[in-house]
């Protein structure tokens, strides 16, 4: 009888995941004010803590994440921002099978890693942003999300349903609950529009508050430049430095990120 409850106990022990096996990613970078919630269990984060599927990590005004996943993903949480990891599945040549986040609010930056790019699913409040190879950044309001691609391609879609492309560099899409839109490359939005989108993409002005694992070479010419450095065509893709396609044109500037409801 003793050895058939050691036995039992010993399989239990086996079947169980370890808190290591059960990691999804590590925050590589935490600046204070940044937690994260599994269930009723609130965790301050700090460098070098494990991220787990069905975290809530969330942020203060003050606080930022920087997160790299087992198969080399990068995710960067901004202030005032939260979301969760709703699944990741590792693959035993060490690339994920899937990987699922649900942002709820704030800016973000994403870098694909080592999975098949179709793999990725990030899902916002008002839609989704489908991955292609990819590096770009993006900021949910109250009203819509906006996005800006720096590298491959992402597909963004309204929870209504209508979809739109993005696959030059520095160009800009926009979608809300019913609507998505191509505004084009970041030269064409002008005036107080500019102001408002450079806040929302603050990673692209400013990079100096990421470890340089987590920077993109140039991306702040996307919003940085002046008049005399050429408009959109004339810049390099920031990540390999051909020259990108850059000549999307300005289909429409709907404004669903900053519209009062």
């Amino acid at each position: 009888m003793h050895k058939l409850v050691l036995s039992l106990v010993a399989c239990l022990l086996l079947a169980a995941p370890t808190t290591a096996s059960a990691a999804t990613g590590t925050a590589k970078g935490v600046d204070p004010d940044a937690s994260a919630k599994t269930g009723g269990d609130t965790r301050t984060l700090v460098v070098g803590a494990d991220i787990f599927i069905g975290d809530v990590v969330k942020t203060g005004p003050s606080g930022q994440v920087q997160i790299k996943f087992s198969d080399n993903t990068e995710l960067v949480v901004g202030p005032r921002s939260s979301l969760t990891i709703e699944d990741y599945l590792l693959r035993e040549d060490g690339s994920a099978g899937k990987l699922v986040v649900d942002t709820l609010a704030g800016t973000f930056r994403f870098v694909t890693g080592n999975a098949p790019k179709d793999r990725y699913l990030i899902k916002t409040p008002t839609g989704t942003i489908g991955v292609r190879g990819t590096a770009f950044d993006w900021a949910n309001t109250d009203t819509g999300t906006a996005v800006m691609l720096y590298h491959g391609a992402v597909v963004v879609c309204a929870t209504g349903g209508k979809c739109v492309t993005l696959d030059d560099v520095c160009d800009v899409a926009e979608y809300n609950t019913t609507d998505a839109a191509v505004i084009g490359h970041f030269d064409n939005i002008k005036g107080d529009a500019r102001a408002i989108y450079k806040a929302l993409f603050r990673y692209a002005v400013n990079q100096s508050p990421l470890l340089r694992e987590f920077r993109i070479n140039g991306v702040e010419r996307c919003v940085n430049r002046t008049s005399t450095e050429g408009g959109p065509g004339s810049l390099s893709d920031p990540v390999t430095g051909k020259p990108s396609g850059g000549t999307t044109p300005p289909r429409q500037t709907p404004g669903f990120t900053f519209q009062p409801k």
